[in-house]
């Protein structure tokens, strides 16, 4: 290579990171290359493009085991190295993460690679902070927002975008705006329809990945459905072993084998979105995992929602918990709204959630025993009057007298202070926790703390147990033409319940797809259900009830 061509180079890979990725980077000390005619490993032709995309907005939806977290850390090294006093924040979930990922995919780069060995600062090398010459990496965990406060940043990265922390990308996305990049990268494996980075791939130009088949021509996606059985016996069905062979990717038109060897190409569904870059990518286009391989990891998974998330890089959601605007509609059982307590009911709970507006839900107790929810209600703040909402909310509540309010314990400990000065024996708070251990009392108990006026419970089980109770009709609703009684079946239809798995334990969270206020409003009443009845103890076993006097 003469000085020409030498200088022509230099500029390509200053334009092009896979070339820059090609000349500087190695991975477990070996040069790093996108395609390969021998090695299954080596041969990842989709990151090449996905990589020298420098579109300003990019995400990837992903299965793991791809090397898009070689290609993330790739993008930000090159970034740092070609651009002159620039700043790159990367985001974790967890320290653990971000601690892992520093000491595994970038310091092995910037020890292997003679260039950026050099152009190091040694005095600011630690496991948060890289600097590059005159740049800088910047390496934070996302689950709190402060961390982007404050920064002036040129590209933002977010790895495992589905785990961060709700509400705390905005930080990070508000350093950008006083960049001439304002570069931002998000990828992550999905969970459920509609969340995370499901929901911005679908508001996305969404790119997949297509394959031509050799013997028709035809170019198509790598899917669930490209696995045929052309073994019919390779399947033990009381073991789950499948013999080699017996899976195989076909063409979906001719039916003969895929070779996913060959470069394909990515084309956009909505070629009309320009904002937003998308790309999906699944383990069904990866050479060194088999038919075999994806059939024996579905048969093995226990939980359906990992193995399309890990694996196929689909959200998957379980519909037999996602509520229907006809599951509330068909359960219209009062008129109209209630304004008061009467003698039709024997017990009344409400549930509150603070914030803006701040959401009153007001359950009754039928005399005999049918839940109905009589009244919803959004009151919005003052600027010129404080606690204007906790005021309307009393004033609301005081007609009905109500036997148990639960509010929300995470926003507003004035509201609460308030509202407990109002009805000081009714009044709770309520603390939401997450368990992820199966062997947790308070799967199964809610914690009654009479000293601080609290009760803590799992979010997840109450949220389950409040889906059941809709879709087995034991809650009434009033009047479908209500505005109120809409947004309450909206919101429960935000509701859903994820897989998680942690340390290789699989758990159950609850989330949501949109706002659920009143859905957690519904959860704190029937909390409170379950405190005047003993869990339906004294419902069931016909014991005169023994309330919480109003």
């Amino acid at each position: 290579m003469d000085q020409e061509q030498k200088k022509i180079f230099d500029i390509m890979t200053m334009k092009y990171p896979a070339l820059w990725a090609m000349k500087h980077k190695t991975i477990k000390g070996k040069p790093l290359t996108f395609s390969s005619s021998h090695n299954p490993f080596a041969n990842r032709p989709w990151q090449e493009e996905l990589l020298n995309d420098k579109h300003p907005n990019k995400i990837v939806q992903k299965s793991r085991q791809l090397g898009l977290s070689e290609m993330a850390a790739t993008e930000a090294l090159w970034f740092a190295d070609t651009h002159e006093n620039v700043n790159v924040m990367y985001t974790f979930p967890t320290k653990a993460q971000m601690e892992d990922f520093s000491k595994t995919r970038i310091d092995p780069v910037l020890k292997a690679s003679p260039h950026l060995s050099k152009k190091l600062n040694k005095m600011l090398n630690n496991v948060s902070t890289k600097a590059i010459g005159t740049s800088n990496i910047f390496m934070r965990t996302s689950g709190d927002g402060s961390q982007g406060e404050g920064a002036d940043v040129d590209m933002y990265c977010a790895d495992e975008y589905d785990r961060m922390k709700e509400g705390v990308e905005l930080a990070f996305v508000e350093s950008l705006k006083s960049s001439k990049y304002g570069l931002m990268r998000r990828w992550s494996t999905p969970t459920i329809p509609g969340r995370g980075i499901n929901a911005l791939f679908q508001k996305s130009d969404q790119k997949h990945y297509l394959h031509r088949c050799e013997h028709c021509n035809t170019w198509q996606e790598i899917t669930m459905d490209s696995i045929f059985q052309v073994k019919q016996n390779g399947i033990n069905r009381l073991t789950n072993e499948i013999e080699p062979g017996t899976f195989k990717f076909l063409c979906k038109k001719c039916k003969r084998e895929l070779n996913r060897w060959n470069k394909g190409q990515w084309v956009a569904k909505n070629k009309d979105v320009r904002d937003l870059r998308g790309y999906f990518i699944s383990q069904l286009n990866s050479t060194h995992i088999s038919a075999d391989d994806i059939k024996k990891r579905e048969y093995s998974y226990s939980s359906k929602q990992l193995f399309y998330n890990y694996v196929v890089g689909m959200p998957y959601a379980n519909t037999s918990l996602i509520l229907n605007e006809s599951d509330v509609r068909d359960m219209i059982t009062l008129e109209d709204e209630e304004l008061s307590r009467n003698d039709n009911y024997i017990g009344y709970v409400a549930g509150i959630d603070w914030g803006e507006p701040s959401w009153i839900l007001i359950l009754g107790l039928t005399r005999n025993y049918r839940l109905q929810v009589v009244s919803l209600k959004a009151f919005y703040r003052s600027e010129s009057q404080p606690l204007y909402d906790v005021k309307c909310a009393i004033s609301h509540l005081k007609p009905f007298n109500p036997n148990l309010i639960i509010a929300d314990a995470g926003y507003g400990a004035d509201k609460n202070t308030e509202l407990f000065r109002a009805f000081p024996n009714a009044t709770y708070t309520c603390n939401w926790k997450t368990i992820t251990s199966p062997y947790s009392l308070i799967h199964f108990t809610d914690r009654w703390n009479e000293s601080s006026r609290m009760v803590t419970v799992d979010k997840t089980s109450k949220m389950q147990r409040t889906l059941q109770s809709i879709k087995r009709g034991y809650i009434g609703f009033y009047n479908w033409n209500d505005e109120m009684t809409q947004t309450l079946a909206k919101h429960l239809q935000n509701v859903r319940i994820l897989d998680n798995e942690k340390d290789g334990l699989v758990y159950q969270s609850a989330t949501r797809v949109g706002a659920d206020h009143l859905a957690c409003c519904l959860s704190y009443a029937l909390i409170g259900i379950d405190r005047l009845t003993k869990y339906g103890i004294n419902v069931s076993q016909g014991y005169k009830m023994e309330f919480i006097n109003p």
